[in-house]
């Protein structure tokens, strides 16, 4: 894989990446085989020609690639380029056509530059009713930073939130759980705490019999709308505030 770090456009970091045709080919043959068990007139069920499968959904098996390699990938030219995204990557200017190599660029808002304080100095009290919460004010009473405002417009979007102005109750609620899970992201790094493919495989699943939804209609949900990397940075958070309870000695 080919990563290019271009110069920053209106305040947001730009990676061109270039991935060569065979990195994703066992990924195309997947969603081909996958289209070809869509019932066709005059076919079998699964035995349409892959040529006829390829022409008839052309444009979904190139969407369907780009949703899937988009994410996996976006994650690695940061890693690549060895940069550090504070919100959703976001994927655009699409090149995918078969045995060719796939094109896109990554925009993402860079991770403020903060210092984290002493980890070993946090003091949670045993008999904390809500150890959790009282870690998380710790946190974010011992940090600062300049938090990017489109950071927290973004996280207000999520919940519709879109009228939502600076110096409000929910501008700083919102401005408050953004700056904690990039506090937890930091040192998730800072620690080596990583959450895999599986951890969100299987968070996904639990919500999906929550919701009594199919898991591949939640996950194909999450993909398109850059949720699957948002419950990504939420089991990191998770993680990391249960790896700094135990440090702080509060179980």
């Amino acid at each position: 894989m080919k990563v290019e770090l271009l110069d920053s456009e209106q305040g947001s970091c730009r990676i061109k990446v270039e991935v060569d045709w065979e990195e994703i080919a066992s990924e195309y043959d997947d969603i081909v085989e996958a289209y070809a068990k869509i019932p066709m007139p005059g076919f079998r069920t699964g035995k349409t020609p892959t040529q006829l499968v390829e022409k008839r959904f052309r444009k979904k098996i190139a969407e369907d690639l780009s949703l899937r390699c988009a994410e996996r990938f976006g994650r690695e030219a940061l890693r690549q380029s060895e940069t550090e995204a504070a919100g959703p990557l976001e994927i655009s200017d699409f090149e995918c056509a078969k045995g060719s190599p796939l094109r896109f660029m990554v925009r993402f808002l860079a991770l403020p530059d903060f210092d984290l304080p002493d980890l070993h100095s946090i003091q949670i009290p045993k008999d904390c009713e809500d150890a959790l919460s009282e870690l998380s004010r710790w946190l974010l009473a011992h940090v600062s930073m300049d938090l990017p405002g489109e950071l927290v417009r973004s996280e207000l979007a999520i919940d519709g939130d879109n009228g939502v102005k600076p110096g409000t109750d929910p501008w700083a609620a919102a401005a408050d759980r953004v700056k904690l899970l990039l506090i937890l992201k930091k040192i998730a790094n800072q620690e080596g705490l990583e959450v895999d493919e599986a951890d969100v495989e299987t968070r996904i699943r639990e919500k999906a019999s929550e919701f009594g939804t199919p898991a591949e209609e939640l996950r194909a949900l999450l993909e398109k709308r850059g949720g699957k990397e948002r419950l990504r940075d939420m089991l990191i958070a998770e993680n990391t505030l249960g790896y700094l309870l135990q440090m702080s000695g509060n179980r």
